[in-house]
């Protein structure tokens, strides 16, 4: 057996967990530090990592181990960097007193050598940062590969239960088997992986207000396009909405009164699950986006350019009005993101959010021995003090509090010369999920020298977040579900947005197509498509 190293928030103490009452829903420090208010959040890390002794009373499992144990681990490189080399692993599983011997893989070989070993019959104790999406660790857990998590979850993660409590989170890393075959990364619930993003500093210019419908943001776009926003004498060269092909139009669904799910095209209407694409919701939607393309509102482009092309156009000049990204800056470049605002979404329980859990992160094979001790040793992960080393790493090293009482990385003294570096070559996180909270210091201590972007991007976040929709409950597929999902679903979809695209460049028209596309979708599958969601739903839902 071989594993890997943590964090330096035991530094100075003795983790326990007692074998008995474990799985109280009170946060417990494996410190011995207060939860929640640690002198993490009021000093320092390494206050809070000295803040108590350990004791152990009973049956217990206490760190450091008096030991060594050996897990052999398959991880994730963050980009050239390997987390056998990692100053925060190293640390967290030296003051555990483990041994992880790592097999590496680079992020575009993951999948690929991933289901190689688990074909072999040689794989490790221990997957981290690996990325198993739910349906993988359904497979394998079915196979016995992967050992079942809940129960050592509730004796041994005592941290991690109090948070799965808290978020109702359970039913999301519960496979159909009523197993739990991973544990999960926690963030703040997001509003939003993409934002549609508006010209703030054009609508000043314009005196105009942030559209709180439909048909404001309407009158936005065309004042957009009408009164040279830009201010730059040309009227003719803003572009008031662009999109691409991969994000297109169809994230204004979310402004439609609708939890409108991209991934599926569903959403929870009234408690049923909907399928979006032959709903009169999205009729309404294409003839929006009809009369913006055809009065010049829409960008000519948006059905067809790459995300590339979007930014090299938005980098080119204060030519945008708005567009969708995961962030202003990735569009618009770092010096100007500041001039755009995340359009708040118009209804409460619209935006689309994504749950903020995510299985797959830290898996368990058959092969592991006594895997209480992994379970156990991650659980720190889940106190905000553990989170703060999976996150930032250890403090004085790659990072330090300002006079503020801010964080802010230190670059230039060995652990990478720039902040990319720090966090790529010293920190737990990057490259995939890993198995720890996302603590709110990183939000609500950030200095403006990490990143003043990110802070301006957190910031816009929550405000879409405030707004945001219940997600799905995870999607469990059977088998057969899974296959025929694979096999229509991308041509159903490619004719959807082929058809969105036809009525709005005007090659078909609305009222005389729409009922043959419907037809046309439920011919493809879309029914099928439908009925599957449907199902899945209401059995993740317990209906």
């Amino acid at each position: 057996m071989k594993m890997k190293k943590l964090t330096a928030l035991l530094c100075a103490a003795a983790m326990v967990v007692s074998l008995a009452g474990c799985g109280a829903a009170k946060e417990t420090s494996d410190a011995g530090v207060t939860p929640e208010s640690s002198k993490a959040a009021d000093g320092t890390a390494e206050e809070a990592a000295q803040a108590g002794e350990s004791q152990t009373s009973g049956d217990s499992l206490t760190f450091p181990l008096a030991e060594t144990k050996e897990y052999s681990v398959f991880a994730i490189m963050n980009g050239e960097y390997d987390l056998q080399d990692n100053i925060t692993m190293q640390t967290v599983t030296e003051n555990a007193n483990l041994k992880f011997d790592f097999q590496s893989v680079m992020g575009a070989d993951l999948k690929e050598k991933r289901n190689l070993v688990l074909a072999s019959g040689e794989y490790p104790d221990m997957f981290f940062k690996a990325g198993f999406d739910a349906n993988d660790l359904e497979k394998y857990g079915k196979q016995g590969l992967f050992v079942p998590l809940e129960d050592l979850i509730k004796q041994y993660a005592p941290n991690l239960s109090a948070r799965l409590d808290e978020t109702n989170g359970w039913d999301y890393i519960t496979s159909s088997d009523g197993h739990i075959y991973s544990l999960p990364d926690i963030e703040r619930q997001n509003g939003a992986m993409t934002t549609y993003w508006i010209n703030k500093k054009w609508m000043d210019r314009l005196g105009l207000q942030e559209p709180k419908s439909l048909d404001e943001l309407y009158e936005v776009l065309k004042a957009f396009k009408d009164e040279d926003a830009n201010g730059n004498g040309d009227p003719n060269d803003e572009i008031p909405l662009t999109a691409t092909d991969v994000v297109k139009p169809d994230l204004l669904l979310a402004y439609f009164g609708i939890p409108y799910d991209y991934g599926t095209k569903t959403a929870v209407i009234d408690g049923e699950l909907t399928y979006i694409p032959t709903s009169d919701t999205f009729k309404e939607y294409v003839a929006y986006v009809a009369k913006l393309y055809q009065e010049g509102l829409l960008d000519k482009n948006a059905f067809t350019q790459k995300h590339e092309q979007q930014g090299a156009i938005g980098q080119s000049g204060d030519v945008l009005g708005s567009f969708f990204d995961a962030g202003a800056f990735l569009t618009v470049g770092r010096d100007n993101d500041d001039d755009y605002i995340a359009l708040t979404p118009f209804e409460d329980g619209m935006y689309p959010l994504n749950t903020g859990i995510t299985p797959g992160t830290m898996v368990l094979t058959d092969t592991c021995e006594n895997p209480e001790i992994l379970v156990a040793w991650a659980d720190q992960f889940y106190t905000e003090e553990g989170g703060i080393v999976a996150w930032l790493g250890i403090e004085g090293k790659t990072w330090k509090l300002d006079a503020d009482g801010n964080w802010e990385w230190i670059v230039g003294q060995g652990y990478g010369d720039d902040i990319a570096a720090v966090r790529s070559s010293s920190t737990i996180q990057g490259a995939a999920f890993h198995p720890s909270i996302q603590p709110d210091f990183w939000f609500d201590k950030m200095s403006e020298k990490v990143d003043p972007d990110e802070v301006y991007l957190n910031g816009e976040r929550a405000k879409v977040a405030a707004k945001g929709a219940v997600p799905l409950p995870m999607m469990y597929y059977s088998d057969a579900d899974a296959k025929t999902i694979s096999t229509i679903k991308p041509d159903i979809d490619a004719y959807i947005d082929q058809y969105v695209a036809q009525v709005a460049t005007g090659e078909l028209t609305l009222e005389d197509s729409w009922e043959e596309y419907v037809a046309t979708v439920g011919n493809m599958g879309g029914n099928q498509l439908a009925d599957i969601y449907k199902n899945t739903y209401n059995k993740s839902a317990g209906k």
